[in-house]
């Protein structure tokens, strides 16, 4: 009989489990190659936008040349005119003041350009002379900077190309100055001769801001390279040809993606870890194998159930008919809705009661009248495990429950988790569990983008720090506006002693007077209903912190807000 047991207990199992985890596994495989096939495109997708920003504001940067080529290049008029003053040894009146002139259009595009260092503008002449901003006309042995006529010189094929050099004005200066050379070749149509070059330098730290103002992700690296694959730039501050040479070593950890400009001949390269491409899918994997492992501890539970059920039916099947094989009073049998094992003892009874004691047991019939007696719980059970089976069989995650999850996430941070002071990590993964709540509801409102270095997030602040300033945007900058806004959530440590967190939104803003009955309120220490959570946290600041810690909040209508806080580091 235990065997029996064991085999109910089995085939129950199989018939209850196979299917919905055949179903849960297949769909759960799906779901994670699809979802990650199109963050990847998505990643990909963005990558490419970005790249080809930069591509375009490089570029507009770098078509100064363009501007330099048709006045020194195709007007023939100004060439020569500086060519006679690049030859002559004593200059004439007119001489001068046609000098002053060329200068006069060099320091204009020169001083109205930020991104420009200088200028140099060079033919070829006995005298090796050239004219450069700010300074005018000197000689290439007499200048600090004598690289770029080498580099000049020895350059016999290409008409433009570019170069990363450093550039020392003065001698006692310990870091060189950065640039971003670009050489213009100054040549007649269908000639092999070089009459001169056009030579404009670029501040390189200038181009590095651009690129780090337009990454999407916090580990974003966006490198430009020329033909030859060396690094012209990067968002990088140091280790850039280290980095360079791991991320090519260990490009199965990154997801990169490279734009080409032909005009310049340089490619873009954006350099994406992995772990954003597959952060999602893991999640995704993480639920369904949680949602696999519940709905096998409910079909085993299940399983047993319904096993102790029929063999309890079986042993009494057995019984009867032992019973009635040697002609002993049958057990008593009891009928619930919906057991079959039930309506087989009753048809064995019946079968038995017709052929051995239709005559002598008419009591017999009152196994009839259990036909109608129902057993309210067996049926309330009955019911919610058919509800269960069929929620193990259809559910799948959504969009209610991810908010589900992201709100229990929320607050079992805030009632847990009694210390004050938590790491910053902590607090940016709760914050970001509100993010996505706000979301759900705000749908294509609003973004958020994180800037921070890996070396905070040990660093201890108070809980619930961000969420309220995030909200306070949302609700009061944000929610109004008419357009897709942005919030950017800045963290850094400044004097190795302080932490100062800078959230900005380019809401709707506020007026002078209602910003100025902000800091009257917070100085004063009255309570008002609009933006509370600004209020609770600047209370929260002050119990904590004492006077040791700065709230300061800027906005301009039309434009959006920007709340500043600064706070000491404690170590515990």
């Amino acid at each position: 009989m235990k065997v029996q047991r064991s085999k109910i207990f089995l085939k129950n199992f199989a018939l209850i489990s196979i299917l919905p985890v055949v179903i849960i596994i297949v769909f759960g495989f799906l779901s994670y190659v699809l979802i990650e096939q199109y963050i990847k495109n998505e990643i990909n997708k963005n990558a490419l936008t970005l790249l080809s920003q930069n591509k375009n504001n490089l570029e507009l940067i770098l078509n100064e040349v363009d501007y330099l080529y048709m006045i020194f290049g195709i007007n023939k008029d100004t060439a020569l005119r500086l060519r006679r003053i690049l030859n002559a040894n004593i200059y004439k009146l007119e001489d001068v003041l046609e000098l002053e002139s060329i200068k006069s259009i060099l320091n204009s595009i020169s001083y109205s350009k930020p991104y420009i260092y200088s200028i140099y503008v060079y033919f070829e002449n006995s005298n090796q002379n050239f004219i450069v901003t700010p300074d005018g006309i000197t000689k290439v042995d007499n200048y600090f900077d004598k690289d770029w006529f080498k580099n000049f010189k020895n350059n016999k094929s290409e008409l433009i190309w570019i170069e990363r050099r450093r550039i020392n004005p003065y001698n006692f200066l310990e870091n060189p100055i950065e640039v971003l050379t670009l050489y213009r070749k100054i040549k007649p149509a269908f000639s092999k001769v070089d009459e001169g070059v056009i030579v404009v330098n670029l501040y390189l730290n200038y181009i590095k801001n651009l690129l780090n103002l337009s990454t999407f992700f916090p580990e974003q690296v966006i490198f430009v390279l020329d033909e030859n694959k060396n690094i012209l730039c990067s968002n990088l501050d140091e280790d850039e040809k280290d980095l360079y040479s791991k991320y090519v070593k260990e490009n199965k950890n990154y997801l990169i993606t490279e734009l080409k400009s032909d005009a310049y001949n340089i490619s873009y390269l954006s350099i994406i870890p992995n772990k954003y491409l597959y952060n999602v899918p893991l999640k995704l994997l993480k639920l369904i194998s949680i949602l696999l492992l519940v709905f096998l501890i409910v079909a085993l539970f299940t399983s047993y159930v319904i096993a102790k059920i029929n063999y309890g039916s079986i042993k009494k099947i057995i019984d009867i008919i032992n019973s009635a094989t040697s002609n002993k009073s049958l057990p008593d049998v009891s009928l619930t809705p919906n057991d079959e094992y039930g309506y087989i003892m009753y048809n064995i009874v019946r079968n038995f009661i017709e052929q051995h004691y239709l005559k002598t047991k008419l009591q017999a019939l009152e196994l009839l009248a259990l036909q109608s007696q129902m057993n309210p719980h067996f049926l309330f059970n009955t019911l919610e495990l058919l509800y269960l089976k069929t929620l193990a069989l259809t559910g799948e995650p959504n969009e209610i429950t991810e908010m589900i999850e992201n709100l229990a996430t929320i607050l079992k941070y805030s009632l847990s988790n009694p210390k004050t002071l938590i790491s910053v990590k902590e607090e940016i993964e709760n914050t970001k569990c509100y993010i996505n709540i706000a979301k759900a509801r705000y749908k294509d409102k609003f973004y958020v983008k994180w800037q921070y270095k890996e070396s905070v997030l040990d660093k201890k602040i108070m809980k619930l720090l961000f969420q309220p300033l995030i909200e306070n945007a949302i609700y009061h900058g944000i929610k109004p506006s008419e357009r897709k806004c942005g919030i950017k959530i800045k963290i850094m440590e400044i004097d190795n002693n302080a932490l100062k967190v800078v959230v900005i939104d380019n809401g709707i803003g506020m007026s002078r007077e209602k910003l100025e009955e902000i800091n009257f309120r917070l100085n004063s220490n009255n309570d008002f209903s609009e933006h509370i959570g600004l209020i609770n946290t600047y209370e929260r600041l002050r119990l904590i912190y004492n006077d040791n810690f700065s709230l300061k909040i800027w906005s301009k209508l039309g434009i959006g807000t920007v709340i500043t806080i600064k706070v000491p580091l404690i170590s515990s």
